[in-house]
């Protein structure tokens, strides 16, 4: 489960750049029965996006009382590189797209499905929220968990998620009508085509493929989601899958709470001093 809300994670900042120097805050909502694989509950932490250029830094907070600590995701389109930054810790884990290539990063078998499928459709419907008007999206996403995970699994683990997937449904409902909403269309269009998949391998040491399919079905939105509802339940046969089933589905919803056009330092994408680069 922490694996699949890492890639969550993933998938929310990468689909999340634009041009402006924008700043958006996002609250988090998890409940249901799969939140019992995390102890119980979750926390509901408070995403800050802060986007400049073609970088983007999410600072994802759970509040004083979460276990789970601050994580900052900083990412960077043009040098294909994501740093994760633990403010606990003050230590830095950089990955790059370029690096993992050149380290012979393993590739998916031609033969093997991709671990990620992928669909992102308008649906025509339409509703105002918080007096903004909002399109609607519908989207399915299907993670093949043995794909994904077997690289960073030991065999006998890998082979016990054989035939089990993550699926993940809901809706995204976009708007046009925020500030940084015209630079966010043209560049997520433009992001759409940049392989990330490496830099995210490298650093999570879990390789995905396919994520690029989901990459381009993100590029298809047009304008910037405000509100987004999913819910994951868990496909497949064996007995991971049929205990994970018997939790039931887990339902994630991310709401827009601010949105401001305002200059951001160039400081904040960059490591601070006095953190230690983690290898």
């Amino acid at each position: 489960m922490k694996r699949w809300l890492a890639t969550l994670l993933v998938f929310a900042v990468c689909s999340a750049v634009v041009r402006a120097d924008v700043t958006v805050v996002q609250t988090t909502t998890i409940e249901g029965g799969m939140a019992a694989l995390a102890g119980g509950s979750l926390p509901s932490p408070t995403i800050t996006s802060r986007i400049k250029g073609m970088r983007s830094r999410t600072d994802v907070d759970a509040g004083a009382a979460a276990a789970a600590p601050a994580v900052i995701t900083i990412t960077d389109l043009s040098a294909k590189q994501i740093i994760i930054l633990r403010p606990d810790q003050k230590t830095a884990t950089i990955g790059s797209a370029a690096a993992s290539a050149a380290a012979g990063a393993p590739a998916a078998p031609a033969a093997t499905a991709p671990a990620v499928e992928a669909s992102v459709k308008p649906t025509g419907k339409s509703q105002v929220i918080d007096g903004i008007k909002c399109d609607e999206y519908a989207f399915t996403t299907t993670m093949d968990m043995a794909a994904a995970t077997g690289a960073a699994m030991p065999p006998e683990a890998a082979a016990a998620m054989q035939g089990v997937k993550m699926a993940m449904v809901g809706s995204m409902w976009v708007t046009k009508d925020v500030p940084g909403a015209a630079d966010y269309v043209a560049y997520q269009k433009a992001a759409a085509s940049i392989d990330m998949s490496g830099a995210a391998a490298g650093i999570s040491g879990v390789n995905l493929p396919g994520m690029e399919k989901m990459m381009r079905a993100m590029g298809t939105i047009d304008g910037m989601a405000y509100l987004t509802e999913m819910t994951l339940k868990i496909e497949g046969i064996g007995q991971i899958a049929d205990m994970m089933r018997q939790m039931g589905p887990m339902k994630i919803t991310l709401r827009t709470t601010s949105v401001k056009a305002e200059p951001l330092s160039d400081d904040l994408y960059k490591v601070p001093e006095g953190y230690t680069i983690v290898k």
